[in-house]
């Protein structure tokens, strides 16, 4: 009866296992989908003794180890092979030789190596071949592209993204008439891209070539054979004129040519072809000209929009408001002026993002920003913007805010019923005034609270340690982990450092440079994972908590110019992490502690200022301790040898340490990779959803089908 059997489907049926043999001969099966199942074993021997499958899908499962070329080489009527998202290991495209007859190859989301289409081999051997759909993304495939890509007739859909492909993009592949989508971003691809390189594809709709090496050099009277809807091209070179080419497409849906070297007057032809753009990146460009020529003209389809970094003046056009698919705005770093726009709507459902820091915009935060029900992202720092901020905007479900460096006045709006899921909240610099506000309380979630260089007064509310979030073992996940060009700059070490990615891992307080009195409240101990406490340049009064030492994660304690008093406690000596430590100018009096890292902070600075601290590394010498050897300046042993001796055993000790921290301790790592953070940022490797998405929506699926 089985051994009649044609099709076999058993997609989604939650199986576990493939069973190593199996007793059944199905000598006429032709079809057999076992896809988007939990399949965690090796693929099983008997796969091979399958004489006429045409078509074989095992993608999505947990399928292990080397792929076993036999059933390709025993299969010749095989069309369709999809093992895509599982972890299946081999050189699987040495000899392409095996895949003359399939028309469908998905490979993709897998650990295959070796050089791609090795034309040594005998890659290219078919005397016809009939691929049309080849995707081989995420995997770590080498080597060069052949030179004889027009033996791929009749490919409608190649992918070769994401993996380590090095090399020229051969001209030959300009010869692929049916070609459909072409995506090769993500590798290692260098040299010259020209005209030829898109000589006769004709059918051409979706081009990838982003995050490589490339140089496109074509004519600015180049007019291509392909009316285009989805063009990525970040990171490669291709000004510094804007490319003109562009003048003739009027299909585009999605644009991305950031950090393409171009520094050009934006083309007054631009917003012509933008109809129906969807996806916008020009970002990291140097282009010029005012904002309007690019976003002047209603824009009914405008889902994400980044034009950041460059030089773009004017205000911020009231076109804006018409795009109610809008979910991402990044207009960051520009010269814009003028005010914010108050015609924001709420059919505008879909906005998250709105990051318009870095500019010179000026005038107050429009109420109409309040319409926007779905912002969880508002960045508006280092502009002009005065004012009040308006009550409505704490009854949105924001999650960062950055308000900072600008000229608001009033009070802190009270942040809390409606504001449970904040976790940033940035409003130093400005002119704020009165009571911090106790709503602040009601925050679990903040980990980032900076509201330092204002005129704050009272004291520091005693449930701030209601910030759970801060607690030890607490776990979260902001927005998934996806922070697209989000960046705070924060004053952290006494340095003005800048945290984008590692954002999501920064737990800051900084309330410096007020008028804050009163008490530190002891509560502030219980915030574990507290990286950084700034409560400088205040009027605060007290003793330092006894508990500060179980902060022990704390990389920067800054508590100078204020008039605490008393000892300073021996358990600071416990924060193994400190590096950054200001007790300065305040009426501290006692021994200063000592400790194994403690010691390393022997600048004398950190302790000035203290009339009644005696003992190292401070030149006045504790009553009682005047003749206790044991207890000398910073520096000072009985022997030159002693000293050397100990300086190499401490470099040592301190450098396994070091890398033994960045092994283990989240905290310490993300701060010392922050600046690494930067360039990724600038690479662009974080891309944004909505783009991923339209590099992999249906084209695939679609075209799947009519081959099937």
């Amino acid at each position: 009866m089985l051994s009649s059997l044609d099709f076999l489907i058993l997609s989604q049926c939650d199986l576990k296992d493939v069973p190593a043999s199996l007793h059944v001969n199905f000598t006429s099966l032709r079809f057999l989908d076992l896809s988007y199942n939990s399949l965690n074993s090796s693929i099983p021997p008997w796969f091979q003794n399958f004489s006429k499958l045409e078509h074989l899908d095992l993608r999505d499962n947990d399928l292990q180890h080397i792929f076993p070329t036999i059933i390709l080489e025993n299969n010749p009527w095989l069309r369709f092979l999809d093992v895509s998202k599982n972890e299946l290991e081999g050189e699987l495209l040495q000899n392409l030789s095996m895949f003359c007859n399939l028309q469908v190859l998905s490979l993709c989301i897998n650990k295959f190596t070796g050089r791609i289409f090795d034309i040594k081999e005998g890659a290219l051997i078919c005397e016809q071949n009939n691929l049309k759909i080849v995707d081989v993304s995420s995997n770590n495939f080498s080597g060069h592209l052949p030179n004889q890509f027009e033996n791929f007739k009749d490919l409608e859909f190649l992918d070769l993204s994401w993996n380590s492909i090095s090399g020229p993009i051969p001209k030959s592949i300009g010869q692929l008439s049916n070609l459909e989508v072409m995506d090769i971003a993500d590798n290692q691809l260098d040299g010259v891209v020209n005209e030829l390189h898109f000589a006769n594809l004709t059918n051409l709709t979706k081009l990838y070539f982003s995050r490589n090496k490339l140089i496109i050099n074509l004519s600015t009277s180049w007019v291509p054979p392909f009316q285009i809807q989805e063009a990525f091209m970040a990171s490669c070179k291709m000004g510094p004129e804007f490319p003109n080419w562009l003048q003739t497409q009027r299909k585009i849906q999605a644009l991305d040519l950031s950090n393409a070297s171009i520094s050009d007057e934006v083309p007054y032809w631009l917003s012509d072809i933008l109809s129906n753009i969807e996806v916008l990146d020009l970002s990291s460009n140097m282009l010029r000209g005012n904002i309007s020529q690019i976003i002047g003209k209603k824009m009914p389809f405008l889902m994400q929009m980044s034009l950041s970094g460059s030089n773009l003046t004017g205000g911020i056009p009231n076109s804006l408001c018409m795009s109610d698919f809008l979910s991402f705005l990044d207009l960051s770093n520009n010269q814009l002026s003028e005010k914010l726009p108050r015609c924001w709507r709420k059919s505008q459902a879909y906005l998250n993002w709105i990051l318009l820091g870095g500019n010179k915009l000026k005038g107050r935060i429009p109420n109409s920003l309040c319409y926007l029900k779905e912002l969880g992202v508002l960045s508006l720092h280092e502009n002009g913007l005065n004012g009040v901020i308006p009550k409505c905007l704490s009854k949105l479900h924001l999650e960062i805010l950055d308000l900072s460096d600008n000229q608001f006045t009033g009070r802190i709006p009270s942040f809390g019923q409606h504001s449970q899921s904040i976790r940033i909240i940035d409003l130093e610099k400005n002119y704020f005034i009165g009571d911090i506000p106790l709503q602040l309380c009601h925050l679990a979630n903040l980990q980032y609270l900076s509201l330092a260089h204002n005129n704050l007064s009272g004291g520091i509310p005693h449930c701030f340690n209601n910030f759970s979030q801060m607690w030890a073992n607490s776990t979260f996940d902001l927005y998934g982990g996806f922070m697209p060009r989000v960046s705070i700059m924060a004053t952290m070490k006494g340095e003005i450092l800048e945290f984008t990615k590692t954002l999501l891992y920064l737990f800051f307080i900084d309330l410096s440079c007020n008028a804050l009195d009163g008490q530190i409240p002891e509560g502030l101990t219980k915030l574990v994972r507290l990286q950084n406490l700034n409560l400088s340049q205040n009027k605060l009064i007290g003793k330092i908590a006894p508990d500060i030492g179980n902060l022990r994660y704390l990389e920067s304690l800054d508590l100078s110019n204020n008039m605490l008093s008393g000892e300073i406690p021996p358990s600071i000596s416990n924060l193994d992490f400190l590096s950054c430590l200001d007790l300065s100018f305040n009426n501290l009096s006692g021994h200063v502690p000592s400790g194994n890292h403690l010691r390393t902070l022997g600048d004398q600075s950190i302790y000035r200022g203290n009339d009644g601290l005696c003992g190292a590394p401070l030149l006045k010498v504790c009553p009682g301790d005047e003749h206790n050897n044991m207890d000398r300046p910073y520096g000072h042993n009985s022997s030159e040898d002693e000293s050397n001796e100990g300086l190499g055993l401490g470099f040592a000790v301190a450098l396994i340490g070091f890398c033994g921290i960045l092994h283990v301790n989240q905290s310490w790592r993300t701060s010392y990779f922050q600046i690494v953070d930067r360039v990724v940022e600038k690479l662009s490797i974080g891309r944004m959803m909505i783009m991923i998405w339209f590099k992999r929506a249906f084209p695939f699926q679609h075209l799947k089908e009519e081959v099937i």
